[in-house]
C-alpha cells in the first residue's frame, strides 16, 4: 500500500484505538478469528477503520463469555438471520445476568439491614412492629433430623437461586400450637423472603399487619427463649398471637465468630 489510505491503521494504531495489546490482534489473525484488511509482501498489516465494528461484537461476545471457537464459528458462516439468532440469545443471557445481579444486590441490602437492626436492637425487649405485606418462599423440613434438615435447607437454597429472586437469608418456622406444649426445637418450614411473586414456586403472601418481635444473643437452637418473653408480653398487653412464629438470623457466622454472639429475632403475628 504505497500511499495508504487514511480509513487504514497499522496493528500498532488499531491497537491503541480499541485499547487492546498488539499480542491480541496478532493472535486472533493466527486462529483465524479477525485478520486485518491488508496484509502486505513486507508484512506490514493495516486494519480497515468499518473493523472496529467486528471487533467490537467480538469482544462484546466474549465478556459474555462465549468461547472464542464459537465466536470464530460465527464469523466464518455469519448472515443477517445468524446474527440477528446469536444476538437475542446473547441478550436473553444478558437479562438473566442482570436479574442475578439486581437479586445480588436486594440480598446485600438485606444483609445490610439485618446488621444495623442487630447493632440497634434492645435485646430480650418483645414490642409490636407494623409489618409490610411480603412475599415468602416456604420449604417444608424434617426438623428434628439433623442431616435431613441441612440436606432441605441447601435444596430451597438452590430453588430459590434457580430463580434469582432471594431477598434475605433463610429463617425458620415453628408452630404456636408445638410451643405451647413446651416443643421448642422442631422447625416445620424454612423460608426466604423473596422479590416478587413466581408462579412455579408457589410463594405465600404474608399480610401486612402488627406483629410482635423480639430480639436476643445467642443461639440455642431452641425457640423457648424468645416463646417466653412474648408469651408474657402478649398475655399482658392482651394479644391473640398467630401460628407461625418466625426465626431470622440478624448476625450469623458471617459476621461473629460464635454461636454464642449471634443475634436473632422471633416474631410472630397479632390475631
Amino acid at each position: 500500500m504505497d500511499q495508504r489510505s487514511e480509513l487504514y491503521f497499522t496493528t500498532g494504531e488499531f491497537a491503541e484505538i480499541l485499547g487492546v495489546k498488539k499480542h491480541t490482534l496478532f493472535h486472533y489473525d493466527e486462529i483465524g478469528l479477525f485478520s486485518p484488511a491488508v496484509k502486505e509482501d513486507n508484512g506490514y498489516r493495516y486494519y480497515f477503520v468499518w473493523q472496529m465494528d467486528a471487533f467490537e461484537v467480538i469482544r462484546a461476545l466474549q465478556k459474555l463469555g462465549m468461547p472464542l471457537s464459537e465466536i470464530k464459528e460465527y464469523m466464518k458462516s455469519r448472515s443477517p438471520e445468524r446474527f440477528l439468532d446469536l444476538m437475542g440469545q446473547q441478550e436473553e443471557k444478558l437479562d438473566r445476568e442482570i436479574e442475578r445481579l439486581k437479586s445480588m444486590k436486594q440480598f446485600i441490602r438485606s444483609e445490610k439491614q439485618s446488621v444495623r437492626e442487630a447493632m440497634e436492637a434492645v435485646f430480650d425487649t418483645p414490642r409490636v412492629v407494623h409489618l409490610e405485606a411480603c412475599w415468602l418462599l416456604f420449604s417444608r423440613v424434617n426438623g428434628r433430623e439433623e442431616r435431613k434438615l441441612a440436606e432441605e435447607i441447601a435444596e430451597h437454597v438452590r430453588l430459590r437461586e434457580q430463580y434469582l429472586v432471594t431477598q434475605s437469608d433463610v429463617g425458620a418456622v415453628c408452630l404456636g400450637s408445638d410451643l405451647e406444649q413446651g416443643i421448642y426445637d422442631r422447625y416445620v418450614k424454612v423460608y426466604s423472603r423473596i422479590a416478587r411473586n413466581v408462579a412455579a414456586l408457589r410463594p405465600v403472601r404474608r399480610a401486612e399487619g402488627d406483629y410482635v418481635e423480639v430480639c436476643y444473643r445467642g443461639y440455642e437452637g431452641s425457640m423457648e427463649r424468645p416463646y417466653r418473653l412474648i408469651r408474657d408480653f402478649a398475655d399482658r398487653e392482651g394479644l391473640r398471637l398467630g401460628e407461625f412464629w418466625y426465626e431470622d438470623f440478624l448476625l450469623d457466622e458471617l459476621t461473629v465468630k460464635s454461636y454464642g454472639e449471634y443475634v436473632v429475632k422471633a416474631t410472630v403475628e397479632v390475631l
